[in-house]
């Protein structure tokens, strides 16, 4: 039997609840696509219909999550409101080589034991307490994230704390508000430290290039955007922490040891194995060449992240340090978490109906005409508007969208939409709520957290996520002249 990510426990017998919820979904897909309206086009219906069934059964699982990621593809290939062709490429999309080739290379490691040495170096490090974990790995993934994209920061970083998890007894991620709450504040600190830079992904580039092409017609810096980007990178990321450290404690029971025990314990492994030693050496070098991307595009120009951690992943399981392979086909298919890879493409894919139906558009437009009313109200309603996008599909979707939108409507008013343009680009970070708001999230999400939790907890984010951008976002409109230029 291959195991997939994990699920929450269950009675034999289900629930009135489970039943109820079980049908919610696709009863709520069909009143909002068959049900005469008046309104939104039969797509968009259909869009918003695969939303609410898709985030009905992901909150309440009356099935694996795995099941519900591959929805997208029974429900449009059935009802056929979006061409299919247009879902399955989430399916085969370069991320999801990424997480094959990352989990592949986390699987040697409990094979040869590597997991439990770098649970110990990162306990003896940071130590047992619940707070020191959180703060530790949010800033280190935030850091992460200002160079690299989200999803690659999450593949590489939720595998460390989940051995590290494993090694203190937490195998259950759904039932543990610990795993839940280590995993999320990756998780959330891979989405928040992508916008300081235009290295944290395909969305600030992409930002940059519509800014070039229909507002400046000259090259946008990296500097100008760090420097205009810093101010609301800084507030937002610190009031997350915040958050963090004063709400994720509850219920959760510190591990129970000191920084010696853990150190007495690392001493008592001895050296490392060779087996080790390669297992961390194929790691590290998928990770640097990852980070090293930008020395050699253009000598391979295909070679790209996802590609680096499935080409070492598979030398995996030719490398023979001791006479066996490092790695054996039937161990690492009795250990990889496949249903992992469900979950992340059921999200882009759900991403991707959502943006090809013109459902998000039109979520979008509801409140875009109340931004006429005033400077603030103008910062509240993109920033809203964005940051609710962005919980529903990628934050790439979420800039192609939003960005153009955004200097359309403020160039008509003879109104300058650069200072817009950065809030939207802040906003379009924080999607934390659903797997298919960001890769990160749909990575936290296959390996098995609570999705309610992370539900609750995104909507509570978003929200303060809401506050400080339109806090700040409107303080430099009104106070410092260059957050209009670019």
């Amino acid at each position: 039997m291959i195991p997939t990510v994990a699920q929450p426990a269950r009675p034999k017998a289900q629930s009135v609840n489970a039943l109820l919820s079980l049908f919610a979904g696709p009863l709520m897909f069909c009143a909002a696509a068959f049900l005469p309206a008046a309104g939104p086009p039969y797509a968009v219906r259909c869009g918003l219909g695969l939303l609410l069934w898709m985030g009905t059964w992901w909150l309440t699982c009356p099935v694996h999550l795995a099941v519900t990621g591959l929805l997208p593809l029974a429900v449009v290939s059935l009802v056929g409101f979006v061409p299919i062709a247009d879902v399955l490429p989430s399916y085969a999309d370069e991320l999801i080589i990424l997480l094959v080739g990352a989990n592949i290379l986390t699987t040697v490691w409990s094979r040869c034991g590597l997991d439990r040495r770098i649970a110990l170096m990162s306990l003896a490090t940071v130590g047992s307490s619940a707070r020191r974990q959180m703060v530790a790995w949010f800033i280190v993934s935030t850091l992460l994230a200002t160079v690299l994209p989200r999803v690659v920061v999450a593949a590489t970083m939720v595998p460390i704390v989940v051995a590290m998890l494993r090694f203190i007894g937490i195998e259950d991620l759904w039932n543990s508000p610990l795993g839940t709450s280590l995993v999320l504040t990756v998780a959330w600190g891979a989405s928040l430290g992508g916008f300081l830079t235009p290295l944290g992904g395909a969305p600030n580039l992409l930002a940059m290039k519509f800014v070039q092409d229909t507002v400046t017609h000259h090259e946008f810096l990296f500097t100008t955007w760090m420097t205009r980007l810093a101010p609301l990178t800084i507030a937002v990321v610190a009031a997350i922490l915040l958050y963090i450290v004063t709400t994720f404690e509850s219920g959760i029971v510190e591990a129970g040891r000191s920084r010696p025990f853990f150190l007495r314990e690392l001493r008592a492994l001895g050296p490392m194995s060779a087996v080790e030693r390669w297992a961390l050496l194929l790691f590290m070098l998928a990770t640097v060449l990852a980070f090293a991307r930008g020395a050699y595009d253009r000598l391979l120009p295909s070679f790209t992240p996802a590609y680096a951690f499935l080409s070492l992943g598979l030398v995996a399981f030719a490398v023979r340090p001791r006479g066996e392979p490092l790695l054996t086909w039937e161990y690492a298919q009795s250990k990889m978490m496949w249903g992992l890879f469900c979950v992340f493409a059921g999200g882009t894919a759900l991403g991707a109906v959502l943006n090809k139906t013109g459902t998000a558009q039109f979520l979008g437009s509801l409140i875009l005409p109340y931004a006429a009313r005033g400077e603030l109200a103008a910062v509240i309603v993109f920033a809203a508007v964005t940051l609710a996008v962005a919980q529903i599909i990628s934050n790439v979707a979420t800039v192609a969208i939003m960005v153009p939108i955004t200097i359309s409507v403020f160039q008509g008013s003879g109104v300058s939409p650069i200072p817009y343009v950065y809030i939207v680009i802040a906003a379009s970070h924080c999607g934390f709520m659903l797997p298919s708001s960001a890769g990160s999230s749909a990575v936290a999400a296959g390996y098995g957290i609570n999705l309610r939790t992370m539900f609750v907890r995104g909507l509570a984010a978003a929200l303060i996520c809401l506050g400080v951008i339109v806090i700040v976002g409107f303080m430099s409109i009104r106070l410092w002249a260059g957050f209009a230029t670019a």
